[in-house]
């Protein structure tokens, strides 16, 4: 139950039944159990109108380059090439490619491994910079999520069970089912590798069960590569409704960040890399709340890190969304994304080694109205200030990434979505970041 979609077009014009839907939206909240989020989205949006964030400077600084409009006739999916005043000043373009990656990983030897719009069953790998790709293997369902671990093993989830290849994708066997079939990992942010290669997972999933959720929020954790699995549900017994979005290791902190969705929306740290089932304050190197109250923002989708800090992107639809620094996992700035994006959550964070250090980049996006406008957005001062690139209506077009960021690659991919209506097939296209010069 999505209750920003179900609601926004009432309170956004209201009717003379506003009152009716207002009581009806009261007992939604009440039984998805986000009281305590609405109660978070009023006051951040008293904080917006009352203009204290910006006496104290809390919005996000941007640069003075202006994003490029995908929905606009100047940037149509349908190009061969998209820039834009930084791209252009700094000699880079995103320029079109053959395969249409759904999802795609950079292998150590820097070929390419991921599934595609037009086949999403198959698992395909490319040796030629995306101009071609060969299929590997075919799966019975869609793939909705893929890693590849630094023992080379390649992982991939499909149907609510993850799949493990040691052949480079020859042969796959079934090494853990999910607590249900449509579960899986968030990609580029749902599994992780520790430093003694233990993998851990996080169960992310949406289902309604008449009068609540089911809930997912497992934690999975392998010690031997990822042919057997343990399974922690201390997010259950702490309250936790919903599911996991966010499970990744952080060399800056040199802990294992978490959060979870969706009634708590809380981040949590693991400094000890062990105890995994421990409940919070049982043991020193069990996990530690770091987001005591809902209104502190937390149960981030997206994260990202440089030499100088950690970015965290926040997930509230139709809310005040963030993006949120901190340099030591003790402090976090946060910064509050301006209108018009501030009610588009910040989806997913990828890093890309550039000439001039270390970039960040981040797509928000909202489907919820066209005045709520969705971005792409590129940093590269660890979150001091921000560069709009791409821009678009998110009832129009979506706009993702479908790369991974593994460390020192400067290669991005990106995919736009073209929504042509509801009995129109979605046109898909993909893009990788190039140099011009």
């Amino acid at each position: 139950m999505d209750i920003s979609s179900k609601y926004f077009a009432h309170f956004r014009t209201p009717g003379p039944d506003v009152i009716k839907q207002m009581w009806r939206f009261w007992l939604d909240i009440r039984r998805v159990g986000k009281a305590r989020e609405l109660v978070s989205f009023i006051w951040w949006e008293i904080n917006h109108r009352l203009l204290i964030y910006q006496f104290r400077r809390r919005y996000i600084q941007f640069t003075g380059h202006a994003g490029l409009s995908i929905t606009s006739e100047e940037a149509s999916p349908t190009g061969d090439r998209i820039t834009s005043s930084f791209l252009a000043e700094n000699g880079l373009v995103f320029r079109a490619v053959t395969i249409d990656w759904k999802f795609c990983l950079q292998t150590p030897d820097s070929h390419w491994l991921g599934s595609r719009f037009s086949h999403p069953n198959g698992l395909y790998g490319s040796t030629d910079h995306s101009q071609s790709a060969r299929l590997i293997y075919e799966f019975q369902d869609p793939i909705c999520s893929l890693f590849i671990s630094r023992q080379q093993a390649i992982f991939v989830c499909a149907n609510g069970v993850v799949y493990k290849s040691d052949d480079h994708g020859v042969s796959f066997r079934a090494v853990l089912h999910f607590s249900s079939s449509i579960s899986y990992f968030l990609f580029n942010n749902g599994m992780t590798q520790l430093p003694d290669d233990t993998l851990v997972i996080g169960e992310y999933g949406s289902i309604w069960l008449g009068q609540t959720w089911q809930n997912l929020a497992f934690l999975y954790y392998s010690s031997d590569g990822g042919n057997s699995w343990e399974v922690s549900d201390f997010l259950i017994r702490q309250g936790v409704n919903k599911h996991i979005h966010l499970v990744k290791y952080s060399p800056f902190l040199q802990s294992l960040l978490l959060t979870d969705g969706d009634n708590k929306k809380q981040l949590w740290m693991n400094s000890g890399l062990a105890d995994f089932k421990a409940k919070p304050g049982n043991s020193q190197t069990g996990w530690r709340l770091l987001t005591q109250y809902h209104h502190q923002t937390g149960g981030y989708t997206s994260m990202a890190e440089t030499k100088e800090s950690l970015l965290f992107g926040s997930d509230y639809l139709g809310g005040t969304n963030f993006i949120v620094r901190t340099t030591d996992g003790q402090r976090f700035q946060k910064q509050v994304l301006p209108d018009p994006y501030r009610r588009s959550p910040v989806m997913n964070m990828v890093t890309r080694q550039s000439s001039s250090g270390v970039e960040v980049w981040a797509a928000s996006y909202s489907c919820l109205s066209a005045d709520a406008r969705s971005l792409i957005m590129c940093t590269r001062d660890s979150g001091k200030t921000w560069t709009r690139v791409l821009e678009f209506d998110g009832t129009k077009n979506e706009v993702r990434f479908v790369s991974s960021s593994p460390d020192g690659s400067e290669d991005l991919y990106l995919s736009i979505t073209e929504f042509r209506g509801p009995s129109a097939t979605p046109c898909h296209r993909v893009y990788k970041l190039e140099r011009t010069l």
